[in-house]
């Protein structure tokens, strides 16, 4: 049959890439589906240099070396959304797309990866949506040349996008909820160096205003309740991201938090359902521990249809 399959990845980011090399490799007839671009979430990290064996490389140039491996011994690539993955029986699965196309599959594999967590609370967000509201500054960064940003968070994502957004803004606010910074040591010596950056610390965001366009966003105090407001032409909020749950909520195979359980080998409750890679329950996400995941599911999938 046309659309059935040895193995279908869901998602194209580090891990599903890694385990495609690995089970067209092992002679699995494999389909990737991602409704993206291949990479996943290295396409907007500006430059990457904890990947062993590679001391600096530029996250878009990582993810098309990825993707050009990953292909290279016959696995399939569909550009497609989602809509629901379906357990027909043991050794059967169905993966929906939302345009109505059905893919079978002996296994499926989730690596679909994570999404940009929304600020709760904040009057006029939504509205500001593409409006000077963005979540990629390498795609976006370039729109705000000799602009007021303000960047929020306080962890490594908040940091690298900070430094990375002041190569183009004519400022930079860098908002940070709490009172310390989470993110590593290194990266916040940058950004103290840097001196287009301003950080604001135990400040949270309250609401957003302007016209069709940003121009003001309002903080509270953390700790004397306060409120400031500031001129933004742009907001970069970068406070961590959410499982996207939607695509198995059917299977009941996630915690409260929408995380997947898996057991070691990476399958799920689900027998000849897969999960890795930064949307299973782990404690470290980071791209070597994302291939490391695919490597081991395709490992397993060989073992179990062979």
């Amino acid at each position: 049959m046309e659309n059935q399959y040895d193995v279908i990845i869901v998602g194209a980011g580090p891990a599903g890439l890694n385990c495609a090399l690995y089970t067209s490799r092992a002679g699995l007839k494999t389909l990737i589906i991602e409704k993206n671009i291949a990479g996943g979430k290295i396409n907007l990290t500006s430059t990457v240099e904890n990947y062993l064996g590679i001391k600096k490389i530029d996250g878009y140039e990582l993810a098309e070396n990825l993707y050009n491996h990953a292909i290279e011994y016959g696995a399939e690539y569909k550009n497609g959304s989602v809509e629901t993955i379906n357990n027909i029986s043991e050794y059967e699965n169905e993966v929906i797309l939302t345009s109505g196309t059905i893919f079978k599959g002996k296994t499926v594999v989730i690596a679909a990866g994570m999404v940009n967590r929304y600020p709760t609370g904040v009057e006029n967000f939504e509205k500001f949506l593409k409006q000077g509201v963005s979540f990629c500054g390498v795609c976006d960064g370039p729109l705000f040349r000799n602009k007021d940003i303000i960047v929020y968070g306080g962890g490594n994502s908040a940091v690298e996008e900070a430094l990375f957004l002041s190569q183009y803004a004519n400022s930079i606010k860098l908002v940070v909820k709490d009172e310390e910074f989470i993110a590593d040591k290194i990266s916040v010596e940058e950004i103290y160096k840097n001196p287009k950056i301003e950080v604001l610390k135990s400040h949270t965001l309250k609401s957003l205003d302007g016209d069709s366009n940003l121009k003001e966003i309002e903080l509270i105090n953390n700790k004397n309740n306060d409120i400031i407001k500031l001129n933004a032409d742009g907001l970069f909020p970068m406070i961590g991201f959410i499982p996207a749950k939607e695509i198995y909520k059917n299977l009941d195979i996630s915690d409260k938090s929408g995380f997947i359980i898996t057991d070691e080998k990476m399958e799920t409750k689900v027998k000849s359902i897969y999960a890795i890679g930064d949307i299973r329950v782990k404690n470290v996400r980071q791209i070597v521990t994302a291939s490391s995941d695919g490597a081991i599911a395709a490992k397993e999938i060989w073992n179990a249809l062979k």
